[in-house]
């Protein structure tokens, strides 16, 4: 029987459990290994460089040999990252290595990580809109599934990022358990995703074609880079502004840490069940949807400036996390429709994009905060520049004909 279950569906997921269970366990690492919160935090965000470098170059691969043919080799290499890291902590703790020690072989696994996770999700992206496009006539006429299927891939890693601490709190912060786990869970997973992609034989493409293709979407495919930029940076801001904003008001580190547990718990369930229950039933060919949630994003914003309370924040980040849950797949979508020869390509750069948001949202934040009592500015700030990015979107989806972008 031919194998056709969509497996790499759950490699986001194991994506974003592995990676949220590093950064919850941050205290476990330090403590056990010896380094110092400097080494840590360079460990954590080696991958991010690679992501920068690699993930176009994946999705190149991807319109060049095709995405569930590459699929298999980001799989394979994120399985071998965490086997490689189950080994390096069990042996570390064992024979009691030295920080430098430690320091170089989880140096290795996170290199390995971020060579492969880099793939991760513009693969995933690109076998969204393949599939949708195979399983036309499966479905009605006029029936879009890509849209819903970017929804699930975005989901996936939602997931993964809420599982993450909640599987650390289940293992009582034994982390080479939880370790042991992941290795064990790997195997079979990269072993279904290697099936899969068994099935699709390497094609290769015509490159006249994908630069054409590339050199009629360039000129207006910045403002998409531009949004998922945007859209990242504001998110990244966030995640640093409210650990410090909270032990400021609280004035208790057990508490605040509690309330952002809460928060980021409260925004990431927003953002799952937008990205299951709504994203599939917005039409990204016409995105005018992204006036109205953009405008959403900037109400929000300024609606901090009023609340004095943890609750208060935490409550105006539910339509927050809702803007940008349903925001973000339909601007990859659309700009992945500009050109369906080298989606692939777009896929990665909207990757590079998110990826170079994150980090520069937090250091905006770090630089920011405290210098000014105005915290929230920065925020709506950003929500404005999105709103005109969105804007011209809009604009640009006007002068397209619904022939131009059907995939």
């Amino acid at each position: 029987m031919k194998w056709n279950k969509p497996s790499w569906y759950l490699l986001p997921i194991l994506m974003g459990l592995f990676q949220s269970s590093l950064i919850a366990a941050t205290p476990t690492f330090i403590s056990t290994t010896g380094l110092s919160t400097v080494e840590w935090s360079l460990l954590l965000s080696m991958p991010t460089l690679l992501f920068l470098l690699l993930s176009p170059q994946w999705g190149r691969w991807a319109d060049r040999h095709g995405a569930s043919y590459m699929i298999r080799y980001s799989a394979f290499g994120l399985g071998a990252s965490i086997l490689v890291l189950t080994i390096v902590w069990w042996s570390g703790v064992h024979w009691s290595f030295a920080p430098w020690l430690w320091f170089l072989t989880i140096g290795i696994s996170r290199v390995l990580y971020g060579i492969s996770a880099s793939g991760v999700m513009p693969l995933c992206q690109s076998l969204a809109i393949d599939t949708s496009t195979e399983d036309e006539h499966t479905i009605k006429p006029k029936e879009d599934q890509s849209l819903k299927r970017l929804g699930f891939v975005s989901a996936s890693l939602s997931i993964g990022r809420l599982c993450g601490p909640v599987a650390l709190i289940l293992v009582a912060s034994q982390f080479h358990w939880l370790l042991g786990f992941y290795g064990l869970l790997v195997i079979p997973l990269v072993w279904a995703v290697l099936k899969y992609s068994q099935t699709a034989p390497r094609v290769p493409k015509k490159e006249a074609s994908v630069s054409h293709a590339s050199s009629v979407a360039i000129k207006e495919l910045w403002l998409f880079f531009a949004l998922a930029f945007c859209i990242t940076l504001l998110v990244g801001y966030l995640q640093f502004v409210l650990g410090p904003l909270y032990l400021d008001w609280l004035k208790d580190a057990d508490a605040a840490t509690f309330m952002m547990s809460i928060t980021m718990t409260l925004v990431a369930t927003t953002a799952l069940l937008c990205q299951l229950l709504l994203v599939k039933r917005l039409n990204w060919r016409s995105p005018k949807v992204l006036l109205l949630l953009s405008s959403l994003l900037i109400l929000a914003t300024l609606a901090l400036s009023l609340t004095q309370s943890p609750v208060g924040v935490a409550l105006v980040m539910v339509p927050i996390a809702m803007a940008i849950a349903l925001i973000t797949p339909i601007y990859s979508r659309f700009a992945m429709s500009l050109s369906t020869a080298s989606k692939g390509q777009i896929s990665g750069k909207l990757a590079v994009a998110h990826t170079a948001g994150y980090p520069l949202g937090s250091l905006l934040a770090g630089l920011s905060y405290g210098q000014f009592s105005l915290w929230w500015l920065p925020m709506s700030v950003m929500a404005v520049i999105i709103f005109g990015l969105c804007v011209a979107v809009v604009r640009v989806a006007a002068s397209h004909t619904q022939e131009a972008f059907a995939s």
